[in-house]
């Protein structure tokens, strides 16, 4: 590999927390002209991830040792893998993403969405009849088979008729397909302003690694709703106070014009003396008005909850710096 491909390659591990050899091999796949981190090939694809992305952000019942519970993303153009970090993670997402019954018209989870295939360190999800999938990986064969169980065993009546997943793993259920008609009608406002902003999530769940790959994250959730016309997603996250590179780093890493997504600061609250600010909130968005990202910071200590063994694992993984294109506190404060 060349000296530009090679750091090219360095670079996009910041992104993605992908090994050297993956993050090599994935740019040396890649077709001439394509970003270093591609986009979903379909708007199917791209529907998945934002899901997805919106159950990592949700559904949190306990801490991690990455702020997602996500180790790393190795994201492809007809797909993405996550590495999950534990077996109870990999439960919960699993959990909160596999279609169940909620009511006659209303599905909770991914209509459509099956397990259909197991491999020995990984789980691979599609959405049946759509160019959409998902890899789950890091875990043996034996940990994904008990994620499973553990996953069923939450389920207070896991009756395979009510597990929509299991009761039909070859077609789409007609709750699930009564659920895309009343939900997902693509003539509702609400909805429209969802799929127009569906590339926002993705991209970022293909850059998820940054949230602790460049700053003091230890915790994120979220919640997406509308504001003013557009998809509006809000990030939540915590830092450790005065010990690595603040938030600040994520915004310039989004905004990078080659790693990045097409996002430039339009809001900045807080102070720029992030060793003092307890608050900070940036909003993002497209020139297309199409999508507003909302950062909401809080430095903090950990909370009374959080084991200390796993407070000093999420202290030790820490970066040591940011991106060396940051905002400054003059262009900070000028907002």
């Amino acid at each position: 590999m060349s000296a530009s491909r090679q750091d090219i390659a360095l670079h996009r591990r910041r992104y993605t927390g992908e090994s050297v050899q993956q993050a090599r091999r994935a740019i040396d796949s890649l077709e001439p002209g394509t970003a270093p981190i591609p986009v979903a090939a379909s708007p199917a694809q791209q529907d998945l991830e934002a899901r997805v992305l919106l159950g990592l952000l949700e559904c949190r019942n306990f801490y991690t040792r990455y702020p997602l519970g996500i180790a790393s993303v190795h994201p492809q153009p007809d797909g993405i893998a996550l590495q999950v970090e534990s077996m109870e993670r990999a439960a919960e997402i699993l959990f909160n993403l596999l279609p169940t019954y909620v009511s006659e018209d209303e599905v909770h989870g991914v209509p459509g969405l099956r397990i259909t295939r197991c491999r020995r360190t990984a789980i691979e999800l599609s959405v049946l009849g759509e160019a959409a999938r998902v890899r789950l990986t890091g875990l043996p064969a034996r940990l994904w088979r008990d994620a499973v169980t553990r996953m069923l065993a939450e389920w207070t009546d896991p009756d395979d008729l009510l597990l929509r997943w299991r009761a039909s793993p070859k077609a789409w259920t007609n709750a699930e397909q009564r659920h895309r008609v009343r939900w997902e009608d693509p003539s509702d406002h609400f909805t429209h302003l969802q799929r127009q902003g569906l590339w926002l999530g993705s991209g970022l769940l293909r850059r998820a690694a940054l949230l602790h790959t460049v700053s003091n994250t230890f915790f994120v959730d979220g919640y997406r709703g509308a504001t003013s016309g557009k998809m509006r997603l809000v990030l939540r996250s915590s830092h450790v106070r005065t010990q690595g590179p603040g938030p600040h780093h994520i915004v310039a890493a989004l905004t990078d014009p080659t790693f990045g997504l097409p996002l430039h600061l339009t809001r900045f609250r807080g102070d720029t003396d992030e060793h003092y600010a307890r608050h900070q909130q940036f909003v993002l968005g497209d020139l297309g008005q199409t999508a507003a990202l909302d950062l909401q910071c809080e430095t903090d200590r950990p909370p009374s909850g959080l084991k200390p063994e796993l407070w000093q694992s999420i202290l030790r993984r820490l970066p040591a710096a940011g991106v060396t294109r940051s905002l400054s506190p003059g262009v900070l404060a000028g907002l």
